[in-house]
């Protein structure tokens, strides 16, 4: 399969560690605005404009139309009102809308904080990291843009101290609007912790306080209690950098890509059994095949598609007979049982084994558990280990009931966080998809097809395997 990280951009694809390798045409540069037009009836150019060549620097992002007079003689109220009527959602896998998010924050006694997510610890993901890099200043923006509008005073970015080539563009981003001598926020970086759960806007708040990166019941809540006991408005890299776009252009603007219950663009990132991943921009409510097929033209020697995980690890598994039935957008997805979650797609082909994924994917979640309360320590491991004894066709008596009843009645919504949530939906999800492959693995201990995990990040074995 091909390298997966690449980060694309209408016609460019760059690879942080290798450097620049062309994958199309480039197209026209456009004039100096804050949004392009549409190349294709697929790609949209709105968050990733045609002309980037690397980090975007800040007289390039003024002449592109960044840090707009039009939008900063807004007053905090209307930034929130146009945030509220532009149905900006979050993009980091809530989708919870950011307009509310925010006015729950302002209307907050005390002193504020902002803190920009950008942990991305989805392994399958390279959205936030790709905006850090190219376009620090959209992002930048959006959070002092988002500061003003809940009147904080400190912005935090929380990033992992591996992904050195975004923090360096950030940080180099800031220096240069110090060198402009206006009236900034505090600013600084706090090391995300390694960790699934790690990323997780509680366990953020726990990091950036000096304790564990672990999620914390609730509530309180981050809008009530969050860094240093102040109210916090925490957002994800995405999601801030519709801010700018929305203060200049205005809440109709927003509305004219997407649906109208999720509009706006959304940033993908492709991996698995495609012949182009990378991270790509498409307007909500895209077909998820024209997706795969015009963006990461299709798979590998005309591959069947066995499955797909629509938004990442947390979003369940998808059958591949629906890629041609569902749109990238919520309502679509769940209808399908599944969920857009942070657009992470992930393609499983026909020809390796789908039942080691999914047993994979669960030991995944077993291993990541923050193990502190006992349904998601003890769950999780269980869940794999049942789906593992299924695979291998050493099954127990009732392992196939037990799966199924914890998966789907004992174990959802019993977690600190929704971790434990998360294995739940990739059990049931998998039961459903691949139950051929149960059925035929339960009788031979195998279907035939390589055990080739292709999960990324997930491609070495788990520290423990399933018993």
């Amino acid at each position: 399969m091909a390298s997966f990280w690449h980060v694309v951009t209408r016609g460019h694809a760059v690879e942080p560690e290798r450097g620049w390798a062309t994958v199309g045409e480039i197209g026209a540069k456009p004039k100096a605005r804050m949004a392009t037009t549409t190349e294709t009836a697929v790609r949209v150019a709105r968050l990733l404009p045609t002309d980037l060549s690397g980090r975007e620097t800040l007289v390039e992002y003024q002449a592109r139309g960044g840090y707009a007079d039009e939008t900063w003689t807004r007053t905090g109220v209307e930034l929130i009102d146009a945030v509220e009527a532009s149905g900006l959602r979050g993009r980091g896998g809530s989708g919870f809308p950011a307009g509310r998010k925010w006015r729950s924050v302002a209307g907050q006694p005390g002193g504020r904080v902002v803190l920009i997510n950008a942990a991305e610890s989805e392994p399958a993901s390279r959205k936030d990291r790709t905006l850090l890099i190219l376009r620090p200043h959209l992002v930048l923006e959006g959070a002092l843009l988002a500061a003003r509008a809940v009147g904080a005073d400190e912005v935090v970015l929380y990033a992992h101290d591996d992904a050195a080539d975004a923090l360096a563009s950030v940080e180099a981003a800031w220096h240069e609007l110090k060198t402009l001598r206006w009236r900034l926020p505090r600013w600084r970086i706090v090391t995300a912790a390694h960790g699934y759960v790690a990323g997780e806007e509680s366990a953020a708040i726990q990091r950036c306080n000096g304790k564990a990166a672990k999620p914390t019941f609730k509530p309180p809540l981050a809008y009530q209690r969050g860094i240093r006991n102040r109210p916090t408005l925490v957002q994800n890299v995405e999601t801030l950098a519709n801010i700018p776009l929305i203060g200049a252009r205005g809440a109709d603007w927003f509305r004219t890509v997407g649906t109208p219950e999720f509009p706006g663009t959304v940033l993908v990132t492709l991996s698995g059994a495609v012949r182009r991943p990378g991270v790509y921009e498409v307007g909500s409510g895209t077909p998820l095949g024209d997706v795969l097929e015009e963006l990461g033209g299709g798979t590998p020697g005309g591959a069947g598609i066995r499955a797909v995980l629509v938004g990442g690890y947390f979003a369940g598994w998808l059958p591949g007979t629906a890629v041609d039935r569902v749109q990238l957008e919520p309502a679509s997805l769940a209808r399908h049982g599944v969920a857009l979650g942070s657009a992470a797609i992930v393609v499983v082909p026909d020809t390796v084994c789908g039942l080691t994924q999914a047993v994979r994917l669960l030991q995944f979640f077993a291993d990541e558990s923050a193990r502190q309360c006992g349904p998601c320590t003890f769950g999780t491991q269980a869940m794999a280990d049942a789906l593992g004894r299924i695979a291998r066709g050493r099954l127990e008596p009732n392992d196939l009931v037990r799966l199924r009843t914890w998966a789907e009645r004992t174990l959802p919504r019993r977690g600190a966080c929704g971790h434990l949530d998360g294995a739940t939906i990739a059990a049931t999800t998998a039961l459903r998809v691949f139950a051929d492959e149960i059925g035929t693995h339960t009788r031979r201990g195998t279907c035939g097809k390589p055990a080739t995990v292709v999960l990324p990040g997930l491609e070495e074995p788990s520290r423990r395997e399933p018993s």
